[in-house]
This record gives C-alpha cells, structure tokens and sequence, in this order.
C-alpha cells in the first residue's frame, strides 16, 4: 500500500512522468529500470527485492520507508543503506520511522528466536539521538570503527540534545498500566497514548503526542514495560504491560531520561546544500556529452562513460592533453572517448562567460536542479516480505 500511496501523492503533484514503480521483473518493468538507469526517470519506488540489487553510481538519496528488523549482513536493512552515494560524493540515506512502526514489527516477529531482541536493536539504533549511527554499524558488524567527520544526524547535531528527567511520567505510565491489568483488560500502545495526554499535567515537561511514543518504546526498551501478542483471526495484536523493573520506577529507585531534540525540523532548505548540488555550468556540459556519447556507443548506461565524481573532478583540473585526462579517467575510457572531452573543455574554457552563466543559472533554477540532477531510491518492506 505505500508503494501505491507514494505514487498517488507524487502524481498529485504533477510528478508522474519522472517516476515509476517496480514490483517485479518483467519486460515492460525491466524497460522502466532502464529508463531509469539512464537517467530519463529520476525517481523509482520499488521493494526490497528490487532495493537489494541497485548499483547505480549516482544515487543521491535512499528512503527507507519501512523499518527493517534487524541489523544483520544478510538482511536488507544494513545493505539499502549502501544503495546512495556508490560514487564517493555525498548522498543521504534515510530511515522513516515513527514510534508505532515497533508494535507492528513485533507482532510479525516476537515467535522467532530472538526476533525480539534484534528488532529492539534496530528500534534503539532510531531512537537515539547521540549515538553514532556509523560507529553502530561498525560495532555490530565487529569492524574497525572509522571516523564520521558529522556525516550522521547524531553526530552532525550532538550539542543540539537534551535530557529531561521525565521519572513523574514513567511512574503514571506504570500506574496506569497497574489499574489496567487489575481490571482484566489490556492497552495498546496508541490507546494507552492517548489517555496519557490528559493525564500528563501538572507533571513538569508537557510531552506531545510522539514525544509520548518514544517514551513508552524507550520503556519498552528498558525493560520497565513489556509487549504481550494475542492471536486474533485477522492479525496478532501487540499490548503493552508492566515489565519486570517496573516496581523500581514506582518506588523511585530507577530515574528515567528522555533524549530530546532540541534543533528545528529540517526544512527542503536546509536539504539542499550539500556539495552535489554546486554543480558549474562545465558540469552540466560533461553530463550532456556523456549521455550523448552512451546512446552512440550502443546505448550503455551513461555513468559507464564518465562517473559524477569523475565529471566534478573534470569540472574542477580541466584537463588539457590526453596525458593529464588520462590520470583521472583511465586508459580505457580516454581511448574511447578522451578527444571529445577535450573538445568540450577547451570549447567551454574558450567562452569564460559560459561558467558565470553556468553558476547563475544553478542558484536561479535550484529546485529544476534539484529534480533532474538527483536520482531518488525509495525501498519498502512489505508484511509478505518481512
């Protein structure tokens, strides 16, 4: 269903012929796939299945629009988050998720051998807020960790957390869910959401709706709340219930805190400054070339003519002799292609007017830029799938 939601919303907005969808393998979708791989769709929504095999080079951005269960090699998750940024230069990959997404997830996995346990992993590596997410990887995989230079959202906004002692809602919480048990009836977590919000106050910090999520999930993760499953002949529910150190947050032996943002949403302005966007006007030239010149050498895809990255570093050295292109795009590829993009140099180094232009019409056009210039992955797990 989101597949289908997401194209629904993007055909709202006018956006229908730059975007497709593939479920499967047949030969009108393996004709999409190439469009895309040629750059003629700059937006593709496919399932993991399809998310797993991409090695396109320019990727510039992976949603993930489902939460993965575990992170292990072998499983999607860690892998999709690989899918952007295969030509070195900078891309973001992003993982949606939202408190509810846990329950949905544990229901489908709670039966297996710590199924649990690997989704509450997974569920801890979203929820933090200070934690590396590389050196997460790494950790897990049992690799050397490597530094991140603020390449992740936690480390980027380290100084923009805080921590709110928010004890006085966990003892309601356990409270509430004390009463509910006595009574022989159970709570979701939503339900149990929702009657929080009025009685909350007069507790210090007045927590919205999705600050009070997190804070039952992080509960959960705590081991101060737990999850019960109930078959029913349509699904298997999930519940929340007192967990075995429950008693210590009623008793106030156990202090809970509650990470917090305290940085502004990111806006499209602020995601539209990264550095492969700050292409010249040279840039632009080299891109056109370089599919021209894949449709003539039979149809190959054009990042197998020139890679982005190769095309920045073109832009940037401006090459002169087929000795100095040479050293950045190989032997191969000057052979085959070096005189006509020399030719393109020389023509636009000829015309000093064509940069200023080139960068005047980047900052005038950014959006246009923004749309033709990326192309977008979006990976969903389906329950089938899971």
């Amino acid at each position: 269903m989101l597949l289908e939601e997401f194209l629904q919303a993007r055909r709202r907005e006018g956006k229908e012929e730059r975007i497709d969808a593939l479920r499967g393998i047949s030969s009108g979708e393996e004709a999409r796939r190439e469009r895309w791989s040629n750059g003629k769709l700059q937006v593709i929504v496919g399932t993991v299945a399809f998310g797993m095999g991409i090695n396109k080079p320019d990727g510039a951005i992976m949603n993930d629009r489902a939460l993965f269960q575990q992170l292990r090699p072998n499983i999607a998750g860690p892998r999709e988050s690989g899918r952007a940024g295969r030509d070195g230069l900078p891309s973001e990959c992003v993982l949606f998720f939202r408190p509810a997404d846990a329950p949905r997830q544990s229901s489908m996995v709670f039966y297996e051998n710590s199924g649990l346990k690997n989704l509450y992993d997974i569920v801890r590596y979203c929820q933090s807020k200070r934690e590396c997410r590389r050196s997460a990887f790494f950790r897990h995989f049992t690799e050397p960790l490597q530094e991140c230079n603020g390449m992740c959202d936690n480390c980027a906004f380290s100084n923009e957390v805080e921590e709110l002692d928010v004890s006085s809602h966990a003892k309601l919480i356990v409270s509430m869910l004390k009463d509910i048990q006595e009574n022989d009836q159970r709570v979701t977590m939503l339900k149990l959401v929702e009657k929080l919000k009025v009685k909350q106050k007069n507790l210090g910090p007045d927590l919205k709706k999705d600050e009070l999520e997190h804070l039952v999930i992080k509960l959960i993760l705590d081991h101060v709340l737990k999850e019960e499953f109930q078959h029913t002949a349509y699904a298997t529910n999930a519940y929340v219930t007192v967990g075995p150190l429950a008693k210590l947050v009623l008793q106030g032996n156990k202090t809970i805190k509650f990470e917090m943002s305290t940085r502004p949403s990111r806006t499209s302005s602020s995601m539209k400054s990264s550095k492969r966007e700050r292409s010249s006007g040279l840039d632009d030239k080299l891109d056109e070339l370089r599919k021209e010149l894949a449709s003539i050498h039979g149809g190959i895809f054009p990042h197998s003519v020139l890679s982005t990255q190769q095309i920045s570093t073109l832009s940037s050295q401006k090459p002169k002799s087929i000795e100095e292109l040479e050293k950045i795009i190989g032997k191969l590829k000057t052979e085959k292609y070096g005189s006509r993009i020399l030719e393109e140099i020389a023509s636009y180094e000829s015309d000093p007017q064509q940069d200023a232009e080139g960068i005047k019409e980047t900052k005038a056009k950014v959006v246009k830029k923004l749309k033709t210039k990326r192309t977008v992955v979006v990976l969903e797990s389906s329950e089938d799938e899971a």
